[in-house]
């Protein structure tokens, strides 16, 4: 199956879900929401959204002048918001295409991208789980929801920084199907991949992907601002958000489709707000935060030519 019939069943099952979360909802709750949307908030959603990728294209920049791969701004930009089309896909493998994006256009061996493109995704999460328990923490909320979140902080740094374990999970990686095909100097992967991974550079990437999910969670405050749903502070908000973002990422669903939509509402339901109203933020949620960045990757990947060979 070609990757855009691929990706067209990821949206037709979006759209199925999102229609069950309304369908959920009482007709005339929806209708009431939709039209008491204050139109006004829609340029400061759209612009925090957009601000929100500038640590993270600064952070992606970096990290190829890092392994000193010489890449135009320009071209970075344009091959990071490429990659943004494939954060549907499940565990977002997809944004891969980014290294055979910079394969085909600057000639760059995939063996030196594809690490980055992975560590890059690595910081993502360390960023949003950092938010998560700084949001927890001030928050007061569940002890045992922060000692999850260590614990996992933990494996991933044991993983980063403890040589024999990264060799190991690192060669276990490059046999599979996907990275057996791309990646074909393991002692380069290593090496990249120890580049990336310095404290230096890891201290900044990971304060930069921090600042990505501070600035995002703002767009979402004002989201339920539109709607006038005021019963929320924006840190409880920052907590609810970033958690729901990872258990739809762990959950290896297409784009954590459902799986964070679902978080969203139930933690909102959690915090006073009704059901059908917290079904109806959550979707409208993820289509200012996921489903806008997605159109404008699409719109970057027909730029950057990605289309033009999908099946490599």
């Amino acid at each position: 199956m070609k990757l855009d019939n691929r990706l067209i069943l990821i949206f037709i099952a979006a759209i199925g879900i999102y229609a069950i979360f309304l369908f959920l909802s009482a007709f005339s709750i929806i209708s009431e929401k939709i039209s008491n949307f204050k139109i006004n908030y829609l340029p400061l959603i759209l612009l925090l959204v957009s601000v929100s990728w500038i640590p993270i294209i600064i952070k992606w920049h970096f990290l190829l002048k890092n392994c000193e791969l010489d890449v135009p701004l320009t071209k970075s930009i344009a091959v990071f918001f490429a990659g943004i089309a494939f954060e549907i896909t499940p565990g977002q493998i997809g944004t891969l295409m980014k290294s055979q994006i910079l394969k085909t256009s600057c000639n760059i061996p995939r063996t030196k991208t594809v690490p980055i493109v992975v560590v890059e995704k690595m910081y993502d999460l360390i960023g949003a789980i950092l938010a998560s328990i700084i949001g927890i923490v001030i928050l007061g909320m569940d002890f045992y929801l922060i000692i999850i979140a260590i614990l996992f902080l933990a494996v991933i740094f044991f993983f980063m920084y403890y040589r024999p374990a990264s060799e190991i999970f690192f060669k276990r990686i490059t046999k599979t199907k996907f990275f057996s095909k791309h990646v074909d100097n393991i002692t380069e992967f290593h090496t990249i991949i120890q580049k990336s991974t310095h404290v230096k550079v890891a201290t900044i990437c990971i304060l930069l992907s921090v600042t990505y999910w501070f600035i995002i969670s703002i767009a979402v405050y004002y989201v339920l601002m539109a709607f006038d749903v005021n019963v929320l502070d924006y840190l409880t908000i920052l907590a609810i958000y970033t958690t729901s973002i990872l258990l739809g990422a762990i959950s290896f669903i297409p784009g954590g489709i459902g799986v964070t939509e679902g978080s969203i509402s139930g933690l909102f339901t959690l915090n006073g707000i009704d059901i059908s109203t917290a079904l109806i933020l959550s979707v409208m949620i993820r289509v200012f935060t996921l489903w806008y960045s997605v159109g404008i990757g699409f719109i970057s990947l027909k730029f950057t030519c990605g289309f033009s060979f999908r099946n490599n």
